[in-house]
Parts: structure tokens; C-alpha cells; sequence
């Protein structure tokens, strides 16, 4: 009787072993691009202290990211706003989403929803940084492959770039992804 007891621990651990085990780490790049933006005060950490990068990113977060990354925390931005459907008034990232709609980053679904607890895709990630960058006129093709093939045109995703554009992101990901965005745009 012991001794089923004694594997059926050891197999319990084995399992939670396992299962604490990321599915994938931050890549070295990716701690990098992280550290970076934590360091400029753009990436903020958790209250355990750590940055979280193979953990997926929301979209209020994305927001919230990249309104830092222009400067505009501290900022008003001028113009009108608009009332998404499935943002309560008191959220966190409401003045985020506001300013990132003024100033034309984000423009919400077609049902005039923002899905700010989703997790963001790869191809919306990239249209929001097209978008930063003032480089999403004249775009030709539908989207998500209108403002990929821009991305790639102005060079802040490889041009050898053809994965799942509509996968979910990890924090590590958009790290390197606003990192690139911004040293192209240093180096402009």
C-alpha cells in the first residue's frame, strides 16, 4: 500500500513538474527588446518583478505600450474620442484607448468593440506601429496583408516575414516588434 502511495506522489509531482514548464521561453532577443522598453520606462512588469515575455499581450496593454512609446502618457491629445461598447468608464486602459483613438492608432471593430482583454494578434500589432508611424496612406491589398507588406517596406518586420500573421503575441514578441519599430524609426 505504501509503495502505490509513494508512485502516485511521485507522479503527482512528475505532472505538476511538467506543467509549470512555459510552453515557450523569451528568446534573447526578445529579453533584450524587453529590457530595453522596461529600462525607457514604456514596458511596465508585474508585482512579482518580472516582465512576463512569453506571456501573451492584450490589446489594452498594446495600447497602453505604444501611447507610452509616443510620449503622450502625460499628454492630452486633441479630438474627439469614442465610447467602445465593451470598455467600462473606470478600466485601466481607458485613457490609453482614448488617446490611441485620437490619434488614430486603433479604430476599434466594425460592432464598435475594442476587445481590450483579447489577446492581440501579430497583424494587429503590426497595423497599430504602421499606423504610429504615419505610413499607412495609399495602402493597396486588403487587410491584414496591405499593412504587412508596408511593415516590411519600411523595414520594421523582415522581409522574409510569411508566418502566421494572425497569431496571438507574446509580451517578448511586441517587445521586439516596438523595439525594431523604434531604431527604424531613429535611423530615418
Amino acid at each position: 500500500m505504501n509503495k502505490k502511495i509513494v508512485i502516485l506522489l511521485v507522479s503527482i509531482l512528475v505532472t505538476l513538474n511538467i506543467a509549470a514548464v512555459p510552453a515557450s521561453a523569451a528568446t534573447d532577443r526578445q529579453n533584450y527588446a524587453g529590457d530595453q522598453l522596461h529600462t525607457l520606462g514604456l514596458l511596465k512588469g508585474y508585482t512579482d518583478g518580472t516582465l512576463a515575455l512569453d506571456n501573451n499581450i492584450r490589446r489594452s496593454e498594446v495600447t497602453a505600450l505604444l501611447v507610452r512609446a509616443l510620449g503622450y502618457s502625460d499628454k492630452e491629445v486633441p479630438g474627439e474620442g469614442k465610447q467602445f461598447s465593451d470598455v467600462k468608464a473606470d478600466y485601466w486602459a481607458v485613457p490609453d484607448i482614448q488617446k490611441a483613438y485620437k490619434l488614430k492608432l486603433i479604430v476599434g471593430d466594425t460592432g464598435g468593440t475594442f476587445r481590450p482583454l483579447d489577446n492581440i494578434s501579430y497583424a494587429e500589432v503590426v497595423t497599430i506601429l504602421v499606423n504610429a508611424l504615419g505610413k499607412n496612406d495609399n495602402l493597396e491589398g486588403e487587410w491584414p496583408t496591405n499593412y504587412i507588406d508596408r511593415a516590411k517596406e519600411i523595414g520594421i518586420i523582415p522581409q522574409e516575414n510569411n508566418g502566421d500573421i494572425r497569431r496571438k503575441v507574446t509580451r517578448g514578441e511586441v517587445s521586439v516588434l516596438i523595439w525594431d519599430t523604434i531604431l527604424v524609426n531613429l535611423n530615418k
